[in-house]
Protein backbone atom coordinates (compact mmCIF):
# COMPACT_ATOMS: atom_id res chain seq x y z
CA UNK A 1 0.00 0.00 0.00
CA UNK A 2 1.41 3.67 -1.16
CA UNK A 3 4.77 2.10 -1.84
CA UNK A 4 4.66 3.73 -5.67
CA UNK A 5 1.58 6.07 -5.55
CA UNK A 6 2.96 8.29 -2.81
CA UNK A 7 6.37 8.97 -4.44
CA UNK A 8 4.94 9.36 -7.73
CA UNK A 9 2.55 11.55 -6.58
CA UNK A 10 4.81 13.62 -4.23
CA UNK A 11 7.43 13.63 -6.72
CA UNK A 12 5.34 14.21 -10.22
CA UNK A 13 2.32 16.03 -9.20
CA UNK A 14 1.25 18.84 -6.76
CA UNK A 15 -2.13 17.17 -5.83
CA UNK A 16 -1.33 17.39 -2.55
CA UNK A 17 1.99 17.64 0.09
CA UNK A 18 3.67 14.99 2.19
CA UNK A 19 2.49 16.55 5.53
CA UNK A 20 -0.99 17.74 3.93
CA UNK A 21 -1.24 13.78 3.27
CA UNK A 22 -0.23 12.63 6.46
CA UNK A 23 -2.63 15.00 8.48
CA UNK A 24 -5.27 13.62 6.10
CA UNK A 25 -4.23 9.88 7.37
CA UNK A 26 -3.93 10.83 10.81
CA UNK A 27 -7.57 12.63 10.94
CA UNK A 28 -9.16 9.39 9.22
CA UNK A 29 -7.48 7.13 11.93
CA UNK A 30 -8.92 9.67 14.39
CA UNK A 31 -12.01 9.73 12.79
CA UNK A 32 -12.69 5.97 12.50
CA UNK A 33 -11.49 5.91 16.11
CA UNK A 34 -14.56 7.87 17.49
CA UNK A 35 -16.94 5.96 15.40
CA UNK A 36 -15.57 2.90 16.12
CA UNK A 37 -18.20 1.07 18.34
CA UNK A 38 -16.61 -1.02 21.49
CA UNK A 39 -15.25 -4.55 21.30
CA UNK A 40 -17.60 -7.64 22.47
CA UNK A 41 -16.46 -9.40 25.34
CA UNK A 42 -16.91 -13.33 25.93
CA UNK A 43 -17.63 -13.68 21.78
CA UNK A 44 -16.37 -17.40 21.20
CA UNK A 45 -16.99 -18.52 17.65
CA UNK A 46 -18.45 -21.67 16.59
CA UNK A 47 -16.01 -23.67 14.37
CA UNK A 48 -16.66 -23.86 10.52
CA UNK A 49 -17.26 -26.65 8.55
CA UNK A 50 -15.68 -25.89 5.55
CA UNK A 51 -13.91 -23.38 3.42
CA UNK A 52 -17.09 -22.16 2.22
CA UNK A 53 -18.96 -21.16 5.36
CA UNK A 54 -15.49 -20.12 6.87
CA UNK A 55 -15.99 -17.11 4.28
CA UNK A 56 -19.64 -17.05 4.84
CA UNK A 57 -19.28 -16.22 8.80
CA UNK A 58 -16.09 -14.31 7.88
CA UNK A 59 -18.83 -12.07 5.42
CA UNK A 60 -21.35 -12.31 7.92
CA UNK A 61 -19.45 -11.07 10.62
CA UNK A 62 -18.77 -14.06 12.84
CA UNK A 63 -15.45 -14.95 13.02
CA UNK A 64 -12.46 -13.35 14.56
CA UNK A 65 -10.96 -10.34 13.61
CA UNK A 66 -7.50 -11.37 12.66
CA UNK A 67 -9.06 -14.19 10.46
CA UNK A 68 -11.02 -11.31 8.42
CA UNK A 69 -8.26 -8.75 8.28
CA UNK A 70 -4.73 -10.81 7.55
CA UNK A 71 -4.81 -13.31 4.98
CA UNK A 72 -6.18 -11.00 2.71
CA UNK A 73 -4.31 -8.05 3.43
CA UNK A 74 -1.33 -10.02 2.98
CA UNK A 75 -2.66 -11.29 -0.48
CA UNK A 76 -3.71 -7.70 -1.73
CA UNK A 77 -0.35 -6.39 -0.47
CA UNK A 78 1.79 -9.03 -2.49
CA UNK A 79 -0.62 -8.79 -5.32
CA UNK A 80 0.01 -5.09 -6.10
CA UNK A 81 3.53 -4.86 -5.57
CA UNK A 82 4.22 -7.62 -8.11
CA UNK A 83 1.85 -5.61 -10.83
CA UNK A 84 4.34 -2.58 -9.60
CA UNK A 85 7.05 -4.55 -10.28
CA UNK A 86 6.00 -5.82 -13.52
CA UNK A 87 5.30 -2.45 -14.76
CA UNK A 88 8.80 -0.94 -13.54
CA UNK A 89 10.59 -3.70 -15.74
CA UNK A 90 7.71 -2.70 -18.69
CA UNK A 91 6.17 -6.41 -18.77
CA UNK A 92 2.88 -5.19 -17.99
CA UNK A 93 1.25 -2.66 -20.33
CA UNK A 94 -1.70 -0.07 -18.70
CA UNK A 95 -4.48 -2.56 -19.86
CA UNK A 96 -2.80 -5.09 -17.96
CA UNK A 97 -2.41 -3.33 -14.65
CA UNK A 98 -6.14 -2.06 -14.96
CA UNK A 99 -7.35 -5.51 -15.72
CA UNK A 100 -5.51 -7.16 -12.18
CA UNK A 101 -6.71 -3.93 -10.54
CA UNK A 102 -10.35 -4.60 -11.85
CA UNK A 103 -10.13 -8.25 -10.81
CA UNK A 104 -9.23 -7.50 -7.17
CA UNK A 105 -11.69 -4.28 -6.67
CA UNK A 106 -14.75 -7.25 -5.45
CA UNK A 107 -12.32 -9.15 -3.30
CA UNK A 108 -11.42 -5.76 -1.70
CA UNK A 109 -15.03 -4.93 -1.08
CA UNK A 110 -15.75 -8.13 0.14
CA UNK A 111 -12.76 -7.81 2.31
CA UNK A 112 -14.21 -4.37 3.68
CA UNK A 113 -17.00 -5.89 4.50
CA UNK A 114 -15.93 -8.49 6.43
CA UNK A 115 -12.91 -6.46 8.43
CA UNK A 116 -15.97 -4.00 9.41
CA UNK A 117 -18.49 -6.21 10.53
CA UNK A 118 -15.90 -8.16 12.05
CA UNK A 119 -14.13 -5.62 13.90
CA UNK A 120 -15.80 -5.94 17.12
CA UNK A 121 -14.41 -9.36 17.95
CA UNK A 122 -11.33 -8.61 19.15
CA UNK A 123 -9.74 -8.20 22.42
CA UNK A 124 -8.77 -4.11 22.32
CA UNK A 125 -10.68 -1.56 20.60
CA UNK A 126 -6.98 -0.29 19.11
CA UNK A 127 -6.80 -3.51 16.77
CA UNK A 128 -10.47 -2.84 15.31
CA UNK A 129 -9.71 0.71 14.21
CA UNK A 130 -6.35 -0.25 13.09
CA UNK A 131 -8.02 -2.47 10.54
CA UNK A 132 -10.75 -0.31 9.39
CA UNK A 133 -8.28 2.19 9.28
CA UNK A 134 -5.95 0.09 6.84
CA UNK A 135 -9.06 -1.18 4.94
CA UNK A 136 -9.77 2.89 4.24
CA UNK A 137 -5.87 3.52 3.28
CA UNK A 138 -5.99 0.72 0.69
CA UNK A 139 -9.53 2.44 -0.94
CA UNK A 140 -6.91 5.58 -1.00
CA UNK A 141 -4.37 3.64 -2.93
CA UNK A 142 -6.60 2.63 -5.06
CA UNK A 143 -7.95 5.72 -5.63
CA UNK A 144 -4.53 7.25 -6.17
CA UNK A 145 -3.57 4.48 -8.52
CA UNK A 146 -7.14 5.16 -11.09
CA UNK A 147 -5.31 8.81 -10.81
CA UNK A 148 -2.22 8.24 -11.91
CA UNK A 149 -3.45 5.58 -14.54
CA UNK A 150 -5.86 8.38 -15.99
CA UNK A 151 -3.96 11.52 -15.19
CA UNK A 152 -0.33 10.98 -15.51
CA UNK A 153 0.45 7.51 -16.83
CA UNK A 154 3.71 8.56 -17.83
CA UNK A 155 4.88 8.98 -14.74
CA UNK A 156 4.35 5.09 -13.95
CA UNK A 157 4.39 3.44 -17.40
CA UNK A 158 6.80 3.80 -20.15
CA UNK A 159 4.78 4.88 -23.00
CA UNK A 160 7.84 4.78 -25.65
CA UNK A 161 7.49 1.28 -25.24
CA UNK A 162 3.74 0.46 -25.51
CA UNK A 163 2.74 0.56 -28.94
CA UNK A 164 -0.70 -1.10 -28.94
CA UNK A 165 -1.94 1.32 -25.70
CA UNK A 166 -0.09 4.61 -26.97
CA UNK A 167 -3.27 5.71 -26.38
CA UNK A 168 -3.75 5.57 -22.92
CA UNK A 169 -0.54 7.71 -22.15
CA UNK A 170 -1.50 10.71 -24.13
Amino acid sequence: MFINTLPIIFTYTHLFSLVEFCIFLTAIFFLVYYYTPGVTKNWSKKPDKNFYEALRSTWLGHAMLWQAFWPFFLLVNIALYYIDYRVMNVTYTIASWKTVHGMLLLPIVWWANAVWRCSQHTRHKVFSVTARTLTIYLLLDYILRFIISTQYPNTLFDCRLLIMEYGDCI
